[in-house]
């Protein structure tokens, strides 16, 4: 269907109204937004973890929604909500070998993977040279899979956003500022898009983000918010999300920005093997209760507010129309036995370290 105008918008949250008050009362906006968030979506949280919990009692285990594979874990910008910023980076320095990423790539296909693929987790992804490469791979191996990318946009040229946009499904840029202003070269891309029919349908996305925002405690780490308090709030992501590190580490989620978590090791195991084992299935059970029953979780503030949601609420509504397909597909995982059964001796799979 051909468009009438480009998708590509440029946002920021709440407006010029909403951008003064992050920047002059951050820390206050912060809580009332996650505040906000949470009781806006703790029942839709519950419908789904009680569905996901009455589908493997039937012997189907649901699919992630999201699986995000770091590539690289290094980022160009100075976030000063980011544990993994330039100034404050503590990792090591890991690059994920080609082999590993087409493995975790042919697991997928093996499956008819079609929730989100990101490659990225706390990085910058066009810092890795190879991204445009390995989105073209994901692409054609995974038909059905949605290709996210998300971008701080300072190394994105005309030419790099050429070359990938054709692999890429959902783009979103974090233009990080300290105005009210588009950097130079996303200002550029922004006309190019506008200004060429071709790119019209692209789903793209400018968000204006303020560079020096309080925003979530990432578990305690974020460096301009660091206090923990113990939460009972519970916690959707072990039942939407895979995060794989560079060194093939699976680990807890994207807050786990110094990559200390490990639920195992996919150069030993499948992505479907540590999904279903039995570190995982403790951590989902231990989340469904509230996350002071998990030590790492137990003082973090995330709430998710983005594509998590519309899958689950997509998830819940085709529960009600049609029953499972086999596969990974956009609503559940089927065709193999839950770890009741079949998988009992991958309980040890991964362990949090």
């Amino acid at each position: 269907m051909s468009q009438n105008r480009a998708k590509i918008r440029c946002v920021t949250y709440g407006g010029p109204a909403g951008w003064f008050l992050r920047k002059t009362m951050s820390g206050l906006t912060s809580r009332l937004y996650l505040e906000a968030q949470y009781c806006l979506r703790k029942r839709l949280y519950k419908r789904y973890m009680k569905h996901f919990a009455q589908a493997e009692a039937q012997g189907t285990l649901l699919m992630p929604c999201l699986i995000s594979i770091e590539t690289i874990n290094r980022c160009n910008s100075a976030c000063e909500f980011c544990p993994a910023n330039r100034n404050a980076e503590t990792r090591p320095f890991c690059r994920m070998e080609e082999e590993l990423f087409h493995k975790l790539i042919r697991e997928l296909k093996e499956l008819n993977y079609s929730g989100y693929l990101n490659l990225y987790v706390n990085n910058e992804p066009f810092m890795d040279t190879r991204i445009e490469e390995w989105y073209r791979y994901a692409r054609e191996q995974l038909p059905f899979a949605k290709m996210l990318l998300y971008t701080n946009g300072t190394l994105l040229t005309l030419e790099r956003f050429t070359k990938i946009i054709p692999c890429i499904d959902k783009m979103i840029i974090n233009n990080y500022s300290d105005t009210l202003k588009l950097h130079k070269n996303i200002c550029r891309l922004y006309k190019f898009v506008r200004d060429n029919k071709a790119y019209w349908d692209k789903d793209i996305t400018i968000q204006i983000r303020y560079i020096r925002e309080i925003l979530t405690n990432r578990a305690g780490t974020a460096p301009n918010k660091r206090k923990k308090k113990r939460s009972r709030k519970i916690c959707i992501m072990p039942f939407t999300d895979i995060t794989v590190y560079p060194d093939g580490r699976a680990g807890i989620c994207c807050n786990d920005a110094l990559e200390k978590t490990n639920y195992g090791n996919l150069h030993e195991h499948t992505l479907l093997e540590i999904w279903d084992s039995g570190a995982y299935r403790q951590l989902r059970n231990a989340l469904r209760f509230g996350r002071e029953q998990y030590p790492f979780c137990r003082g973090c503030d995330f709430v998710d507010a983005g594509i998590r949601n519309q899958f689950i609420k997509e998830a819940l509504c085709k529960r009600q129309r049609q029953p499972p397909e086999n596969g990974w597909n956009s609503n559940c995982l089927n065709g193999y036995k839950t770890s009741t059964e079949e998988n009992k001796t991958n309980d040890n799979t991964g362990k949090n370290s």
